[in-house]
């Protein structure tokens, strides 16, 4: 099953709307919808928001997101799991799953639903005030892989599949 297909990557920057306003995606950034529950729900309400954030494979963590983009999440309760040290930093850990939304072939536009993404490890935090976070949350190359997801990036076509 494909997850995304054909997802375009830009080559100049792009804006895209947010919870919070149009937030700003970078050349040659992948940028995915997803929306972020607590561990546990195995179906996503529809009325859960939906966000922008960066597919990363350089990031080797599952997920992380700053503390202030939690709100875009709208979660009902945070249940800290652990943490990871990053640097010299100490990142919490959240219970939350992710789920990614698929797309229209060959555009950004969000259409068919999503799929769960189980993150067994949690999700990583940033907190307030922490030097250089995230601009955006990202997802990593973890969250794929321990989904045992296939990932394809065709440079000269400049876009993404993901699929099962």
């Amino acid at each position: 099953m494909k997850i995304l297909d054909r997802l375009p990557i830009p080559e100049q920057e792009e804006a895209d709307l947010g919870p919070g306003g149009l937030v700003t995606i970078k050349p040659f950034q992948i940028a995915v919808s997803v929306s972020l529950t607590i561990k546990g729900i195995a179906e996503l309400d529809p009325g859960t928001p939906i966000f922008p954030a960066i597919l990363d494979t350089g990031h080797s963590h599952n997920f992380a997101i700053r503390e202030d983009h939690l709100d875009w999440a709208k979660l009902p309760r945070i249940c800290r799991i652990g943490s990871i040290r990053l640097g010299d930093e100490i990142l919490p850990l959240i219970a939350a799953n992710v789920w990614l939304h698929r797309n229209r072939p060959n555009m950004r536009m969000v259409e068919g639903g999503a799929y769960l993404l189980e993150l067994n490890e949690g999700v990583a935090v940033y907190p307030q005030g922490m030097p250089n976070p995230a601009r955006l949350p990202i997802l990593g190359l973890r969250g794929l892989i321990k989904n045992n997801l296939t990932l394809l990036i065709d440079g000269k076509k400049r876009w993404v599949t993901l699929k099962t």
